[in-house]
């Protein structure tokens, strides 16, 4: 059983994950329990063994005090030494045994969660902050597992304890059980006083994910010019929300702070008043050295009680946060509705109908051949493709999408272009004939030297070029039968450019597949077999193909392209100088 569980029969087996995600926090823990109730009954059975054991504690110390009394020594001191033994073998066996099913939780749940994330319509995330996602996935479920593993272990060693610990108490005298009544006072005023405070704890945690997601964001800013000249907006933004954090933590906190000394407080009337117990009824002072062991056995459970409290608060809002994510998950975006309700009315295989500036388009295109898009800054062009992907992926084709700032994970070349699969010898010298077309061969003073290179976060290694350029051969490497480049070559001068196209055409490498591609260049356009141009707020305004797609829309389109571009680099060249 173990072994199924360490190498992936996940928590949700069985059953449709969907329905776990949709429970309130008990009846997920519920599921817990049952899912692994081997383990679960096995740590119970440790608890009850293990207060056993601390049960006949008093009892052994009121025989130690009343033969102190008679100036006599204990004979069996054996017996310590196997009540020691006992207790830290059961204590310890209970927590592994209850840990070990909330680690497997928390990798299961987070392995879901990131599928769902990989899995769904990039449209449907758009309008969440990468700190909330991170804090979901990563802070939350993290959260779930202490509850699971922590709290339930306490709430079960609390009732074990209370099972075990009053009827002994009771044995030797009725009233002493009276006397812990300001014990369950304090921890009843305590869960009231807890259990108000899940409001502040969730706003206390959606403060922590902005601070994240600032975090994030101030880190990207670095790898950016303007970050040297707007340094003070990054830290006075960070300040504010790491102040909202802060603020929204001590108001949960304070609830908690005043609240916790509760339990000693109680113990200490239940000292008390067991003390006058004895007192009263003439049990002798090696009575109150009994009580107080049962005091102290007692202590342990409620004092974590009132840590129960504070993670059952915070396992209720991470929940809470969990579940919205799912949900915005599964919900289809105001995008994919609009795309799907366009979906029926496709004119043939060479025209697709999407949404885009709120209307409807008609993208036609050449099959088995490259198919350019134009249109100034802002026009929509990178909307157009995320959408013409999503189509095509309504349609089952196999494609490959390399993003205008395409990301790089943190590992070597070769694990980057080939994405966990393991490639063929006939791949590897394909690859290695791209690496020197697309200009990589220079990272390196080896082919093999290359494939090992660790590319650092986010590709920090290599210049955007390059990531561009590598993410490009990725892309080729992929064998998709639809592949949407945005903007493939703004980094690579008119002479490369020319030989990679030129080059990929030789070796057959994009005969047969279907190209989309955005530029605002005429070099990549002319490689185009067909042509359509894009305006902000309208959408796609012209469509030209074969010989005829330099229009005179399409050149006046480059011409005023070039005398911005002409512009812009004069605009560079005065603030240098």
């Amino acid at each position: 059983m173990l072994k199924n569980l360490i190498h992936g029969q996940d928590f949700f087996k069985n059953s449709p994950v969907k329905s776990y995600l949709e429970m309130g926090i008990w009846q997920l823990s519920g599921k817990q329990i049952r899912h692994f109730s081997f383990y679960y009954i096995s740590a119970m059975l440790c608890l009850v063994a293990l207060h056993m054991i601390q049960s006949e504690l008093p009892f052994v110390a009121k025989e130690v005090a009343e033969l102190i009394e008679q100036k006599k020594s204990y004979p069996d001191m054996w017996v310590f030494a196997l009540f020691c033994i006992g207790i830290i073998f059961f204590r310890t066996a209970s927590r592994l045994l209850f840990f070990f099913p909330a680690r497997v939780m928390e990798r299961d749940m987070r392995v879901f969660l990131m599928e769902k994330v990989e899995n769904a319509v990039p449209f449907r995330y758009d309008s969440i902050k990468k700190g909330q996602i991170f804090q979901c996935i990563y802070s939350d479920i993290e959260q779930m597992r202490a509850f699971v593993g922590f709290a339930l272990l306490q709430v079960g060693n609390v009732v074990i304890a209370c099972s075990i610990l009053l009827p002994k108490l009771a044995s030797f005298h009725p009233d002493l059980v009276i006397a812990l009544l300001p014990m369950l006072v304090s921890l009843v005023l305590f869960t009231i006083i807890v259990g108000s405070l899940k409001k502040l704890q969730r706003k206390a945690m959606d403060a922590q994910a902005e601070v994240q997601n600032t975090i994030i964001e101030t880190y990207n800013g670095k790898a950016t010019i303007k970050n040297f000249h707007a340094e003070k907006p990054f830290i006075d933004l960070f300040k504010a929300n790491s102040w909202k954090e802060l603020i929204n933590f001590y108001y949960s906190g304070v609830g908690v702070s005043f609240s916790v000394p509760l339990i000693p407080l109680g113990v200490g009337l239940s000292l008390i008043w067991g003390g006058y117990i004895i007192f009263q009824n003439d049990l002798g002072a090696s009575s109150l050295v009994f009580f107080s062991g049962f005091t102290f056995l007692f202590l342990e459970p409620l004092s974590f009680m009132s840590w129960i409290g504070v993670v059952y608060i915070s396992s209720v809002s991470a929940w809470g946060r969990i579940r919205d994510l799912v949900d915005v998950l599964n919900q289809e975006s105001d995008v994919e509705k609009n795309l799907l309700n366009l979906y029926d009315k496709e004119v043939s295989e060479s025209c697709i109908s999407l949404e885009l500036w709120g209307k409807e388009q008609q993208l036609s295109y050449q099959p088995k051949a490259i198919n350019g898009i134009i249109g100034v800054t802002g026009s929509g062009k990178t909307e157009l493709v995320r959408r013409l992907g999503f189509c095509l992926k309504l349609k089952k084709k196999n494609i490959s999408y390399t993003a205008q700032v395409p990301y790089v994970y943190d590992d070597t070349f070769k694990a980057n272009i080939f994405m966990g699969k393991l490639p063929t010898s006939r791949q590897l010298e394909l690859l290695e004939k791209l690496v020197n077309l697309f200009g990589l061969d220079e990272l390196t003073g080896s082919f093999s030297e290359l494939l090992d290179l660790p590319l650092g976060e986010n590709g920090k290694r290599l210049s955007g070029g390059q990531i561009k350029r590598m993410c490009l051969i990725r892309s080729l490497m992929g064998d998709a039968d639809y592949i949407i480049w945005d903007d493939p070559f703004s980094s690579v001068d008119l002479i490369l450019e020319k030989k990679i196209m030129d080059e990929l055409v030789e070796l057959n490498l994009l005969q047969g597949k279907t190209i989309f591609l955005t530029s605002h260049r005429m070099s990549t356009i002319k490689f185009c077999d067909s042509v359509s141009m894009i305006e902000k707020n309208i959408g796609i305004t012209e469509y030209s193909e074969g010989e005829n797609i330099f229009t005179p829309s399409v050149m006046k389109f480059f011409e005023k392209q070039q005398l911005n571009d002409a512009g812009q680099i004069l605009a560079e060249v005065k603030n240098e100088l």
